[in-house]
């Protein structure tokens, strides 16, 4: 069983937001009408750079299940010497041992042509997790009020525009409340209605269910535990099935879908892994939410059919790595790290679940065994080890 860090699982208190008491404020927002940049990643995680009180350029991830305009890793605020204006209540939606965090000042976030003035954050350590990339902050759903906020996870693309959506239809226009500055959808579980927060800071599950849901659905193959989550103030044992029943979201139907457990909250929370298949526009004056399903990502679009005994000659020590099968799954780990889980992309060629952009690949010898691994790492070099021969 893999421990996942804070960064994987909660790592911008997506399943509880931030509360609304002096935890962010921020000036009209100003700048030219449309703005369209390049949607980085952090994981699976969209993210853009920006500029904070005229410097950078910073790597910020964007989390519309976080409530507020902004939050800052400490390291950040230590190096722009940001001041200390306040504190707000944290917690992951449990309700359970909330904790106070610093809220900073800052004078500007400047995203593409777009500037965001006096924007109050809160802040803490955003990068506990080895496994992901830096980020030096998180822009939150409210920053984005005064715009259509476009995640367009197929083109890559992040867009600002003014405007709003045609009236929701219930099929690829739905509407959303926010009662806390996350926008909430209605998920259909087989027969079951549940509400669903919409979730680019989720990298861990596509559909996470509460288990009072979960205890009334049928399941087409045994949940399994796949992980011990820490979030921000409490440890959770994470499992994961595969449903008889349809989850549907608007006009788009997952049959048989892979779902995890359990929420932290009494809503359900649709993440990364399902949201990637979308172009997203969120207008919140209106309170409506556009969805618009483009092509898969380019490692899922490729991906190949593989089976359990498939993965037979990967399983080994690879220097500091492990590779290991488990319940028809790959995992690679390395020592001192979380378990990862694999996802192919072509023959003896992988990529990280929860981090897409990585890339790791297998060497096999003339006889057709595997005799090394080569990971691809931050800096752009390939790490290679030989397996250990038995």
């Amino acid at each position: 069983m893999r421990v996942l860090k804070a960064a994987l699982f909660a790592l911008s208190f997506s399943l509880l937001p931030l509360s609304s008491h002096n935890a962010v404020a921020q000036t009209a927002a100003a700048g030219p009408p449309v703005v369209d940049v390049p949607m980085l990643f952090r994981g699976s995680m969209p993210a853009v750079e920006v500029i904070v009180n005229g410097q950078g350029p910073y790597l910020f991830a964007i989390d519309t299940g976080g409530a507020g305009s902004a939050r800052v890793d400490s390291s950040l605020v230590e190096k722009l010497k940001l001041p200390v204006v306040g504190q707000v209540q944290a917690g992951d939606g449990s309700g359970r041992n909330v904790r106070s965090m610093d809220v900073v000042m800052l004078d500007s976030i400047v995203l593409g042509g777009v500037e965001f003035k006096s924007v109050r954050a809160g802040t803490r350590n955003y990068n506990a997790s080895p496994s992901l990339p830096r980020i030096d902050g998180i822009l939150g759903f409210n920053l984005f009020s005064d715009y259509l906020l476009t995640l367009d996870f197929p083109a890559k693309r992040v867009r600002l525009e003014r405007g709003e959506l045609p009236k929701a239809d219930g099929m690829e226009i739905l509407s959303f409340e926010n009662p806390q500055g996350v926008p909430v959808v209605e998920l259909s579980v087989g027969s079951h209605k549940v509400r669903a927060h919409i979730d680019s800071g989720n990298s861990v599950g596509g559909f996470i269910l509460p288990t009072a849901l979960v205890e009334k659905l049928t399941f087409a193959a045994a949940p399994v535990k796949v992980a011990t989550a820490r979030t921000i103030s409490n440890e959770v044992e994470i499992k994961e099935g595969r449903l008889k029943e349809t989850i549907r979201l608007g006009r788009f139907e997952y049959a048989e879908p892979t779902i995890t457990y359990p929420a932290l909250s009494e809503d359900a929370n649709v993440g990364a892994k399902v949201l990637r298949e979308f172009s997203l526009s969120f207008d919140q004056k209106h309170k409506s939410l556009r969805l618009k399903r483009g092509a898969l990502p380019e490692a899922a679009r490729q991906a190949p059919a593989v089976g359990a005994t498939d993965f037979k000659d990967y399983p080994g020590k690879y220097g500091e790595r492990i590779v290991s099968v488990e319940d028809g799954t790959l995992y690679l780990q390395r020592q001192g790290g979380p378990r990862m889980k694999l996802a192919p992309v072509a023959k003896d060629e992988f990529t990280l679940e929860l981090i897409p952009g990585a890339k790791i690949k297998f060497t096999r010898s003339d006889d057709g065994k595997v005799t090394a691994i080569s990971v691809l790492n931050r800096t752009g070099e390939w790490e290679k080890a030989a397996k250990d021969q038995p």
